[in-house]
């Protein structure tokens, strides 16, 4: 009996170090389960924030211009990675008509300016499809030297 209260406060000291433990053990799937919630609360916003973006992209390829559309696009891109949603082939679409639509109304643009003989903006309008036309590989030579030469004509007709 005198070796144990010798040894009282390692027991003591032991068996509270065994208490803490059990404790923990109960209170850490608390705490999981916490972080799970959090977790679960903000792939929700993330995957609201990504469709709220995808939406906004195709808006924009109905009704807005390049620059616009370009930075919905990107906008949508980095939500959806945040989200984990990311299609890099859905992405390559959008581009692809994002960049087809300014070509086409940089065309427009250029055959208004034309007619309204200016030729300043008409080659603003030139060097826009020449440059949308080639990211998306559908430059063509012979359609924009036949627009050089509109484009000369109208400055030699203004001269």
């Amino acid at each position: 009996m005198h070796k144990l209260k010798k040894h009282k406060n390692v027991w003591i000291i032991t068996l509270c170090f065994y208490g803490v433990l059990l404790l923990s053990h109960s209170i850490a799937p608390l705490v999981c389960a916490e972080q799970t919630e959090e977790e679960k609360a903000r792939q929700r916003m993330l995957n609201m924030e990504a469709a709220n973006a995808l939406w906004r992209v195709k808006r924009a390829l109905e009704k807005e211009g390049f620059y616009a559309g370009r930075v919905r696009l990107n906008v949508w891109r980095a939500a959806a990675m945040d989200a984990g949603k990311f299609d890099p082939q859905l992405y390559e679409e959008f581009k692809q008509q994002l960049y087809q639509k300014s070509v086409n109304d940089s065309l427009k643009c250029f055959e208004f300016y034309i007619e309204q003989n200016s030729p300043h903006d008409a080659k603003m309008c030139l060097q826009t499809w020449k440059a949308h036309a080639t990211a998306i590989d559908q430059f063509d030579a012979d359609t924009y030297n036949e627009l050089v030469k509109q484009l000369d004509a109208l400055k030699d007709k203004s001269e």
